[in-house]
């Protein structure tokens, strides 16, 4: 009976490692931006502020983002109107005929898998759960977000009729929409009323149209975009009439939906890269949990639609011609890896069960 004991006792010291030497350990990443301007004209060009920034990532308790090189001095750090930051590359901003300028940044990346919350329609909580101070904040009609536009509001309304939850209302509008809008990738982002119109719009698109569903019904929401990185990206396109060249390899720009859901708060809202049978399962299958896809800067009351119209048309109406390159790989774990902290998990686990059978046969 005391074998038997101590080999109970052993198992359950053996299972209660396993979890530990399975937990996942976070996973790292290299992410190199690589920018280069060409003034193909007989003129000088006066590159903005705003060509030459690159992002300072969000650090968050999921994530942490640092620029470990950089070919290019880094100038000065801009805060946006949302609080996102931005660094101004150091390099002369006027170029001359025939002239080229690059620079290229490379990001460390440590990121790990978000616990996902057990979201149900049974357990949702009504409007009046909302937070006061959220509503005041995160509910405004802007110039991306045109919540008091007449077909978005009334589109919103018409969905959510009858929803006593925001969950349920959140759900009916993003049925609606998996039905009613088709993947089509634009050139800069649109207006929410145009993709409600027609029904076209890639992920950014369509989450502006779902956060100004939400604001016009009251629901905070916002748009987040971010980077997705996986070995099967791979392409490139020009666009803006030849002027921006694009190329992806290992990484690509994203964005999605954040809404603030009661009890559980905010959640990711994807509507682009989950194939859910229903609203709700677009919701708790969000990939934006999983350590490869991270969160760059928030869009609240920035104009985000216009300032990018406004640049494409100052780009394509002069002669500087830009390439962007995005590049991304994993790097593989260090000799503290999840692996080795299995084998040790393991190994402690095994050893102990030996130690207390053992024991238990000395005893007899």
């Amino acid at each position: 009976m005391k074998r038997r004991y101590a080999v109970l006792l052993a198992l359950t010291f053996l299972f209660s490692v396993y979890p530990i030497a399975f937990a996942a350990s976070p996973v790292r990443y290299r992410y190199t931006l690589t920018y280069s301007f060409e003034n193909r004209g007989t003129e000088s060009i006066e590159l903005y502020e705003e060509d030459v920034a690159i992002p300072f990532f969000m650090d968050t308790e999921w994530q942490t983002v640092e620029i470990e090189e950089s070919d290019t001095p880094l100038g000065d750090t801009l805060t946006d109107e949302d609080g996102n930051s931005w660094a101004v590359m150091d390099i002369p901003p006027t170029l001359g005929p025939g002239a080229m300028v690059s620079f290229t940044v490379t990001y460390g990346i440590e990121s790990s898998d978000k616990p996902r919350p057990e979201i149900s329609i049974s357990a949702a909580g009504g409007f009046d759960a909302i937070p006061h101070e959220l509503v005041n904040t995160y509910t405004d009609s802007t110039e991306t977000f045109m919540s008091d536009d007449p077909r978005v509001s009334l589109l919103a309304h018409e969905m959510a009729d009858g929803d006593s939850t925001v969950l349920g209302a959140v759900v009916d509008m993003i049925d609606w929409l998996s039905v009613n809008t088709e993947y089509c990738n634009f050139e800069v982002p649109r207006y929410p009323n145009d993709t409600a119109a027609d029904g076209l719009g890639d992920c950014d698109d369509q989450s502006i149209l779902l956060v100004s569903m939400c604001r016009s019904l009251g629901i905070p929401a916002y748009l987040q975009v971010g980077i997705v990185i996986h070995p099967s990206i791979v392409d490139s396109d020009t666009s803006w009439e030849g002027h921006l060249t694009d190329s992806r390899d290992g990484v690509g720009w994203h964005a999605w939906a954040m809404i603030y859901v009661p009890p559980w708060g905010w959640l990711p809202v994807d509507l682009t890269l989950v194939q859910g049978d229903g609203g709700l399962e677009v919701i708790t299958g969000a990939p934006e949990y999983e350590s490869h896809i991270l969160s760059c800067f928030d869009v609240d009351r920035q104009a985000y639609i216009g300032d990018s119209l406004d640049t494409r048309r100052r780009i394509i109406g002069s002669s500087l011609y830009v390439e962007i390159a995005d590049e991304a790989e994993r790097i593989e774990s260090n000799v503290l890896g999840g692996e080795l902290y299995l084998v040790i998990g393991l190994g402690i686990a095994v050893t102990a069960a030996i130690v207390l059978m053992f024991v238990s046969e000395r005893r007899s």
